[in-house]
């Protein structure tokens, strides 16, 4: 029965130990993560531009109508 004591006491010790290793890390990671001037989101990647040729385009993209000009009859 004593050994298991121990072996709990131990174990509850360097579980301390851990966390207090944890904790101090992520304050160092604090500090030095304000020297951006973004507010903290996500980076954005936008995709790139692709040269298509005449008449193809992407599925995102609106297409494109041409209109005849109407007569205006005055």
């Amino acid at each position: 029965m004593p050994g298991v004591v121990f072996d709990i006491i131990l174990c509850g010790v360097v579980y301390g130990v851990l966390l207090l290793f944890i904790f101090f890390k992520n304050q160092d990671n604090r500090k030095n993560n304000d020297e951006g001037d973004d507010e903290g989101g996500l980076p954005v990647s936008l995709p790139p531009d692709i040269d298509l040729p005449p008449g193809v385009c992407l599925p995102d993209d609106p297409r494109v109508v041409k209109k005849d000009p109407e007569e205006v009859f005055a």
